[in-house]
């Protein structure tokens, strides 16, 4: 009987293996010297047709890095997803959501090149899936500068779900170690420091509370010092403790500089689920330091409750402290009330106009950009799509929060680590689809997508690893007469 019995309890554990259907495709390897062979030739070619003048600066630059890029992400596909976080937003946001698309698309190829693909329900991509389908099915009847800008954040959405799906496949397949996309989001973060500065577009200068490091940069130094702060809380010594421990620091000056007070939040956050794991009073002692700072300099009372052009009214405390978003957020509920239970078709929101919304023109933009962003990635899938949108979204949400709760109870502490490690990075794209734009930032977009991918991988690797343990174990039950 212990036979039998052991036999079911593996084909059982067979099965439940096999519902993520994984696409295998077996090979006899790919031939990396020939391809860097190639490549070498056929970059020495681009290089005389540039000398010889026959192409200029920009499409030589293009003839280089596009076949690279492709053969890059077939031999080593998990090196794109570094490469994402390691450029810096001013540079990868040249680069169209359709070009990017096609390269992850790519290496979505290589990794089926390397022996398997997992497109099961446990890669947490399927409520993402449905809302694009909704969103290509229900289309508002709205203006063609709207429509345009709707298509534009469909293709950015398609973008950050086959990125999230390949970075599922890099550690389900482990062919990425959580600590080299940490490396990769830190560095990357120091080189967007480093030319922060100097880069006009992500540089505000409006008065002198203001700094370099204040708008997207927040939302990306409170990434780089969370996962730096775990990881130096978590650690258990040695040289790279102290290197995390001096990057959280500087990191940490830089959310405050940001001036971004959600980003504040989620570092208070940060401090207390650190204080939860590790069983240290660091959440206290740093939010008395932070309740300090805010009584005793006026600068950051007057930011924390603040009053300029961007304020809709400050008539009411509220309004100032959301900075008019509870004005903002109180029209496009009722908006998308009216329009139960389907909503008003994706690309509706970008039809409203300030005078629309506020009755005068220039609350809410910025530039010459011209439209209204709802400041609620929630909110906003809500008044495009419904409440069946809305549920998607939410759904998506609580699938990855289960998760991270799952592993966080598991004994594996390589798996536990690397959950916790990548929470921050949660944190903060939560935070931003609550109070800002989370689908249309597109560098915080990125970096969340990539890190949630991760996650549902890492968690589908200790799954599989413990479920071939037990079907590999030399137990076979007790033998009876």
């Amino acid at each position: 009987m212990g036979r039998p019995f052991l036999s079911e309890m593996q084909s059982r554990i067979h099965r439940s293996l096999l519902r993520d259907r994984p696409v295998r495709w077996h090979t006899v390897g790919v031939p990396v010297g020939l391809i860097s062979i190639l490549l070498v030739v056929y970059g020495l070619g681009v290089v005389a047709l540039f000398t010889t003048g026959r192409v200029d600066l920009v499409l030589a630059t293009t003839f280089l890095v596009v076949p690279v890029a492709a053969a890059l992400a077939v031999v080593r596909p998990e090196w794109i997803l570094l490469v994402v976080v390691l450029l810096p937003p001013s540079l990868m946001g040249r680069v169209p959501p359709t070009q990017m698309t096609a390269v992850v698309l790519v290496t979505l190829f290589g990794f089926l090149l390397h022996g398997r693909l997992h497109l099961g329900p446990r890669t947490g991509i399927y409520p993402l899936v449905a809302i694009i389908a909704l969103a290509i099915v229900m289309k508002a009847d709205a203006p063609a500068e709207a429509t345009a800008a709707a298509d534009t954040l469909l293709k950015h959405l398609i973008y950050y779900t086959l990125l999230m799906l390949a970075a599922f496949q890099a550690t389900a397949n482990e062919r990425l170690r959580v600590d080299s996309f940490v490396n990769a989001l830190i560095l990357g973060a120091v080189v967007m420091a480093i030319l922060q500065p100097f880069v006009n577009a992500d540089t505000t200068f409006e008065s002198v509370a203001h700094t370099p490091f204040q708008g997207q940069f927040a939302y990306i130094a409170a990434m780089a010092f969370g996962v730096s702060y775990v990881r130096y809380s978590l650690a258990t010594g040695g040289s790279r403790r102290a290197l995390d421990g001096f990057v959280s620091v500087v990191f940490l000056g830089a959310t405050v500089l940001g001036w971004a007070r959600i980003m504040w939040i989620a570092t208070l956050f940060i401090f207390a689920l650190v204080s939860r794991w590790t069983g240290k009073k660091s959440f206290w002692i740093a939010s008395s330091l932070i309740l300090v700072i805010a009584l005793t300099v006026p600068l950051v009372g007057e930011r924390i409750l603040p009053v300029g052009s961007g304020d809709i009214t400050d008539t009411e405390t509220i309004d100032r402290i959301t900075s008019g978003r509870s004005v903002l957020w109180e029209d496009l509920w009722r908006r998308g009330a009216e329009a139960l239970p389907w909503g008003n078709g994706w690309g509706y929101m970008w039809s409203l106009t300030p005078v629309d919304l506020f009755g005068f023109e220039g609350a809410f933009t910025a530039g010459d950009n011209p439209f209204v962003y709802p400041h609620n990635d929630f909110l906003f899938v809500f008044l495009e799509l419904g409440i069946l949108g809305l549920g998607l979204l939410i759904g998506f949400w609580i699938q990855l929060l289960r998760r991270v709760r799952l592993v966080s109870r598991a004994h594996d502490e390589a798996a536990r680590f690397g959950v916790r490690v990548l929470v921050p990075i949660l944190v903060v794209g939560f935070l931003v689809q609550l109070f800002d734009n989370g689908f249309a930032i597109r560098p915080v977009a990125e970096r969340f997508f990539l890190a949630a991918g991760l996650v549902f991988g890492l968690i589908f690797s200790w799954q599989r690893t413990a479920a071939e343990s037990v079907v590999n174990s030399p137990f076979e039950g007790p033998e009876l007469a």
